[in-house]
């Protein structure tokens, strides 16, 4: 999942930006968690709680006070993208040395946005090595390589990892979506199972077997698409 979080003065900007990223996270099937915010002290409170992947600013008249946003986001977490929404290119020198990622000037064009955010997604890709999930209202984060697997059961997910195992609300489709724009190689094995590569020890016809000896469940159809990787 991309946390993004978008500034812009311009209420009919702030939609236009926010439906073309839920357009793009459509298509490219990408899932993202939006924040949008119509004034800066707005947005510069929410940085202190939540960690932004990516945040689109507006350039306005008192642009200061939107570099500071970017700033701030940098500072809790140094690998975030910043795309500046200007009227021209004039501030570009500015911008530069404001952690700028990208510029995109008014009025947008699509294909440079898309280009611009597919960009964006192939950085934080490179940079993001842990899964987040939220759970009764709060963030958590755990590194791909502390995952075992992930375990459906019902409306849960419990997450096995090897400190223990936590559980979230959600479903192993929409695990396998979030975690296909990563670096993270788990193979879904069964309806019930997504598992982490590094932890297979073998798999044979109707079972996988983990290093810590832990068994699983294989289907036929995964077995058939798995075997010959091992």
């Amino acid at each position: 999942m991309i946390r993004i979080g978008i500034y812009d003065s311009d209420m009919l900007m702030l939609s236009e930006i926010e439906n073309l990223l839920l357009q793009l996270g459509s298509t490219e099937r990408i899932l993202m968690d939006i924040d949008v915010f119509n004034t800066k002290s707005d947005f510069l409170f929410h940085i202190s709680e939540d960690v932004f992947d990516l945040i689109y600013l507006g350039i306005d008249e008192d642009y200061e006070d939107t570099i500071k946003i970017a700033q701030q986001a940098h500072k809790f977490n140094p690998h975030i993208s910043v795309i500046y929404v200007a009227k021209d290119e004039k501030l570009w020198k500015t911008l530069l040395e404001a952690h700028m990622f990208r510029l995109i000037t008014k009025p947008i064009d699509y294909d440079f946005f898309r280009k611009c955010f597919k960009n964006a997604c192939e950085r934080l890709r490179m940079a993001k090595n842990y899964f987040e999930y939220k759970y009764r209202r709060k963030l958590f984060r755990i590194v791909f390589n502390d995952i075992l697997f992930f375990e459906s059961c019902g409306r849960y997910i419990i997450i096995h990892t090897k400190d223990g195992d936590v559980k979230m609300i959600g479903t192993l489709n929409t695990i396998e979506c979030q975690i296909a724009y990563s670096e993270a190689a788990f193979f879904r094995i069964h309806q019930s199972y997504l598992v982490n590569e590094k932890y297979i020890k073998n798999i044979e016809r109707t079972s996988l077997l983990l290093f810590n000896g832990i068994q699983l469940p294989i289907s036929k159809r995964r077995y058939q698409m798995l075997k010959g990787q091992f």
